[in-house]
């Protein structure tokens, strides 16, 4: 985790292995307000029955299943203020999108709300979203859980969920952030140097103002149980057994008072040492590059890609005069398929030849990327693989998008979406259980895809490094914008 001893550890072995393959290393440092829970007082949701009988008090932890694992934090949301609440009004919010609170207030009314307390499953929107509605709509605090629906669709007893499967075990909880702005929230625009002016924590808007806390989906069943009110629309309901989804309302007999990261960020960083060590060798034998070559370990992502966000802010106008393009590799693997490319449409021409020179993962000999690419997830109007134009917000490549403006690309190695139900993420992300075991187990058993994304990484950065003419292609940035634009034009025709 950003800002503990454990977190400047390993960016000392990052530095040290760049050192040894030849790399200059430096490290800026900011000052930047992060939040940590308390390790021996874990946070904990209480059901009282009227009598003021403890129905279900949460544990505020996860169950753990090989005690030889490092100790993680436990589960909280980052930025959420400390605090005790009590209500005796609890409802059931689905996903917490604007829309599914405007559909609570207008069925429950925007008075019942006021003071209460609303449970929400995670999925469709960023989670600091989640906890910003319910607080917009007066709720005085906000739960998360991970329903089975979303993240152990095949079922969740015991050789159904991991320890012996991927998906979520009924104790599993999603950490996070829900910081709504990127970067430090007391500097925005401004890197968090030492001499920058700060503002003071209760005037930062994008700071929640409620108490919020994730569960599992074990605890959340019981008290999904004790619900009432009208049933919810089909939509709206997970996978809990047992467990009749309603909107909720007043609480008659009784008050309703992250990690190791297997996936994210470790898959990505083992890919990238693998690639400066490469490229390293190169270099003592010989090798220099046409246009320089930056590899960077960002800290604080999961916070609110502080470090990035940060850095960029310092240097921004230098970045901007310099960079060709910024290759993120924070998930380089999350399943064992085929690869997943989000990126900037320049790019596209030089990210398909760099897919044919690496051989697929898990694939007969002969192969290659592109081959695999092309046979699970082809454009049958082009006839050249789908890819994503426009990459988000949700990584480090978000100031260089939209801050820097040059051309990037944030690419992994993905699962099945079809096979696996149409999962909302990978299941354990930011659990406890995201583990190098797990990995082994259930992901990469070889580690083939980290080998197949380290060459497709290595070989993208030589093409963009090493050719004399940058191989954009202009056309395709203006194909993309109009099929952009046409695809606003229906939805809103006074937009465009």
């Amino acid at each position: 985790m950003a800002g503990l001893p454990e977190d400047l550890e390993s960016a000392e072995v990052v530095a040290e292995r760049w050192k040894n393959d030849g790399l200059l290393v430096i490290k800026p440092k900011y000052n930047v307000l992060l939040s940590y829970p308390d390790d021996n007082n874990p946070n904990r949701i209480t059901l009282t029955s009227g009598d003021g009988l403890v129905i279900i008090q949460t544990n505020g932890t996860e169950k753990v299943y090989d005690s030889t694992q490092p100790k993680t934090v436990n589960p909280f949301l980052a930025y959420t203020p400390n605090g005790t609440v009590n209500s005796t009004k609890l409802f059931y919010g689905n996903y917490g999108t604007l829309e599914d609170l405007q559909t609570l207030a207008s069925v429950v009314g925007n008075a019942s709300l006021q003071g209460s307390i609303i449970i929400m499953r995670y999925g469709s929107i960023f989670r600091g979203d989640k906890i910003m509605h319910a607080q917009y709509f007066g709720a005085i605090g906000a739960i998360l859980y991970n329903d089975p629906a979303n993240y152990a669709p095949f079922g969740t007893t015991a050789n159904q969920v991991y320890d012996q499967k991927w998906y979520m075990p009924p104790s599993g909880a999603q950490r996070g952030s829900v910081l709504i702005l990127d970067g430090d929230p007391l500097t925005p625009i401004y890197p968090s140097t030492d001499y920058m002016y700060r503002l003071k924590e209760e005037n930062v808007k994008y700071l929640p103002k409620i108490p919020a806390q994730p569960i599992g989906y074990a605890e959340a069943q019981v008290i999904l149980q004790y619900l009432e009110g009208n049933e919810v629309p089909v939509e709206w309901r997970g996978a809990l057994p047992n467990v009749t989804y309603r909107y909720g309302g007043e609480l008659h007999n009784g008050s309703d008072a992250w990690s190791l990261g297997s996936i994210d960020p470790t898959s990505g960083t083992a890919t990238m040492l693998e690639i400066t060590r490469v490229l390293g060798e190169m270099y003592k034998n010989g090798f220099r590059p046409r246009r320089s070559l930056m590899f960077c370990s960002w800290g604080a992502e999961e916070y609110g890609l502080i470090g990035s966000m940060e850095y960029v802010q310092e240097y921004v106008k230098v970045l901007g005069a310099r960079i060709v393009s910024y290759l993120n590799v924070d998930s380089a693997v999350q399943g064992n398929h085929t690869i997943l490319v989000k990126t900037a449409p320049m790019l596209f021409d030089i990210i398909v030849e760099a897919s044919k020179m690496v051989p697929s993962a898990y694939d007969a000999p002969g192969q290659t990327v592109y081959d695999k690419w092309m046979r699970v997830n082809r454009n049958n109007v082009t006839n050249e693989p789908k890819l994503t134009y426009g990459l988000g917000s949700g990584s480090d490549f978000f100031s260089f998008d939209q801050l820097v403006g040059s051309s990037n690309m944030d690419a992994r190695y993905t699962y099945d979406s079809a096979e696996q139900r149409n999962i909302a993420s990978h299941p354990l992300y930011h659990t406890s259980y995201e583990v190098f075991s797990m990995m082994k187990n259930f992901v990469d058993p070889d580690f083939t895809a980290h080998r197949t994304m380290g060459q497709f990484i290595g070989v993208l950065v030589l093409l963009l490094s090493e050719a004399p003419v940058l191989q954009f292609n202009v056309t395709r940035y203006t194909t993309a914008l109009m099929q952009t634009m046409n695809n606003l034009k229906p939805n809103d025709p006074t937009v465009l």
